[in-house]
């Protein structure tokens, strides 16, 4: 790879591929190294295997004027957004993930924009010289892309059942809510339980208690304070319950 294009984002890297066919090669390596974003038609589902990364994508397809399918994927979020126009269910993936995942379908990067289409055979053709020079498909790290913030709206029809909920277990010290975000998904709540024994025993009932008082739109989870996530998301905010002391500990 040239100097000039070890500076450039991968942004710059696709512009300048388009003019100069020098910067072809430095474009694709970067490409299947980077992360891009695809719209998806519901929220991604992470498949139990997390070890594999197994994920469940049903991703959207487009027909341009000449009725041939394809799948559009973007460089940013940014161009995304200015595609989309709307909000969309979206998802953050290595671009060779993903090519791994489409093969079969052709695909364009940057639609609408400037851009790049990629036939199901010039895929393929990535997939072979990636396999061929043993470059493996770069997932982030999901931990590190997740955000987290007080709520923006208010939850009081959440902790409300939450703490009437909690006040009835002894194994629970604190409770927290924030909004999580993953990625560029949309803000989620997500409590944390300051607590001792089986999270499962706590989090199914609490779920199913719960079900009732949370609206349509919202996904709630569950994660416990001892985790590494959970203590990073209850910096974000005061917890919404806390247990009574008991007469000995006063």
């Amino acid at each position: 790879m040239n100097r000039n294009a070890k500076n450039m984002n991968l942004d710059e890297l696709l512009k300048a591929a388009i003019k100069d066919p020098s910067m072809r090669s430095p474009f694709l390596q970067t490409l299947i190294k980077s992360d891009v974003y695809v719209i998806c038609k519901n929220p991604v589902k992470q498949e139990r295997s997390r070890e594999e990364g197994g994920i469940q994508l049903e991703l959207i397809t487009i027909q341009n004027p000449q009725g041939d399918m394809f799948i559009p994927f973007f460089t940013s979020y940014r161009a995304l957004q200015q595609f989309a126009k709307r909000y969309v269910e979206s998802y953050k993936i290595n671009c060779l993930r993903l090519f791994d995942l489409i093969q079969s379908v052709s695909a364009v990067l940057n639609p609408n924009s400037y851009g790049k289409e990629f036939s199901s055979q010039e895929i393929k053709s990535i997939l072979m010289i990636a396999r061929n020079l043993k470059i493996k498909a770069i997932s982030y790290n999901e931990a590190d892309t997740i955000k987290y913030r007080e709520c923006e709206h208010s939850m009081a029809h959440i902790t409300r059942a939450a703490s009437k909920f909690l006040a009835k277990q002894p194994n629970v010290d604190k409770a927290y809510i924030v909004e999580m975000i993953k990625g560029c998904e949309r803000p989620q709540p997500l409590i944390v339980i300051d607590m001792i024994g089986s999270t499962r025993k706590l989090f199914v009932p609490l779920s199913k208690y719960l079900s009732k008082s949370v609206k349509a739109n919202e996904q709630l989870s569950f994660i416990s304070y001892e985790q590494d996530m959970g203590k990073k998301a209850a910096e974000a905010t005061e917890p919404f319950y806390v247990r009574k002391k008991r007469y000995f500990e006063k």
